[in-house]
């Protein structure tokens, strides 16, 4: 009898403990379930048109980001002109019109001077790699932080273009002299203001604006991108003369801005899944544009297009008056005067070691 009792009193416990063990778990799966069932959705309003290759790559960060989160954070890229477009990406991001954005740090300028001498100005760095050491590995996303964040907006390098092509024009431009009283389509910021003191007129048109302009002769020159971005806009069938490089913004790169409050609603898992997918796409669209941009120089000059250079004295003129630029911008605002010493000091770094350690062909 007294064994009978005894497993009829383990039997309950056990019940008991099994039925307090279904509870937790019905709660904890509850609790999880709700949590899972809660999906951000992000727009994020970029600057590049919809048949580019960056905006291309933009849909198959979002898709990864989809699928990372399974599910729970959707991200859906716009191409320019769509909510907003140009300088005001910024302001849409600082103002949650929009939780990401996606343009050229120039661009931004409006917002503080000192954006303007964050892109990669004339003769600054001239490389791809340095510029991308510098934003990756040094200072730049520090810096470029310190400027944001007093906004609302984090701040990421998207990807590197590197050097512009140069001018693209219908009629031939084959030196400084030619390009006086020329207007010319450039972006924001030092590019524009370098080409406006050797006599240019700057016109900073987004990219929408760019073919119409030139065809109607309210351009006479383009700048816009590398090679592959200027095919992609269709100006090989307009202006059949270039001259290069495009000095006045050799190691151009492009950026994210991040709604802080978007950000910070994010669970930990999707922060780092955004900032994951965010460095793939730096990574994979920087160097598949690096081998479209080698590709679309052939098929302009299959094309026909005739490009010259600039004279050794028509440099060395641009670098004069780049340096008194960048001196201006010193003596105007003391961050434009940090973040320019700080470039220049790791650029001093970079070109020392590649005198030793530089291309062996």
């Amino acid at each position: 009898m007294k064994k009978q009792n005894f497993i009829l009193n383990m039997f309950r416990q056990l019940r008991s403990s099994t039925s307090l063990f279904l509870l937790c778990s019905s709660i904890f799966l509850s609790a999880c379930t709700e949590q899972e069932a809660i999906i951000y959705s992000w727009q994020l309003q970029s600057q590049a048109t919809e048949s580019s290759s960056d905006f291309k790559e933009l849909l198959v960060m979002a898709e990864d980001i989809k699928i990372m989160s399974s599910g729970r954070f959707i991200i859906t890229p716009v191409p320019g002109g769509t909510i907003t477009n140009g300088p005001d990406i910024f302001n849409a991001v600082k103002d949650g019109r929009v939780a990401m954005g996606n343009g050229w740090p120039n661009w931004w300028s409006g917002q503080h001077p000192a954006w303007g001498v964050m892109n990669a100005g004339p003769f600054d760095f001239m490389n791809l790699d340095a510029s991308m050491m510098f934003f990756l590995a040094g200072d730049g996303t520090r810096l470029a932080n310190e400027l944001s964040m007093p906004d609302g907006v984090i701040w990421r390098p998207a990807w590197w273009p590197g050097m512009e092509f140069g001018l693209l024009s219908k009629d031939s431009i084959r030196s400084i002299e030619d390009l006086k009283s020329k207007k010319v389509r450039v972006g924001p910021g030092l590019p524009s203001e370098l080409l406006a003191a050797v006599g240019a007129f700057s016109i900073p048109l987004i990219p929408q604006e760019i073919r119409p302009a030139l065809e109607s002769d309210e351009l006479d020159a383009v700048e816009w991108t590398t090679t592959s971005g200027a095919w992609d806009l269709g100006l090989q069938d307009i202006a059949k003369h270039a001259i290069v490089p495009a000095i006045w913004q050799p190691a151009v790169l492009a950026d994210f801005l991040i709604n802080e409050k978007s950000y910070t609603e994010l669970p930990t898992d999707l922060q780092k899944i955004l900032e994951t997918a965010i460095r793939s796409y730096t990574l994979t669209t920087t160097m598949k544009n690096k081998v479209s941009d080698i590709a679309a120089l052939k098929k302009f000059k299959d094309s026909g297009t005739v490009i010259n250079r600039w004279s050794a004295e028509d440099i060395e003129t641009m670098r004069v008056e780049s340096d008194v630029i960048y001196k201006q911008y010193q003596s105007d605002n003391d961050f434009s005067d940090k973040l320019i010493k700080s470039k220049r000091m790791f650029k001093q770094k970079f070109n020392e070691y590649y005198l030793l350690f530089g291309a062996y062909d």
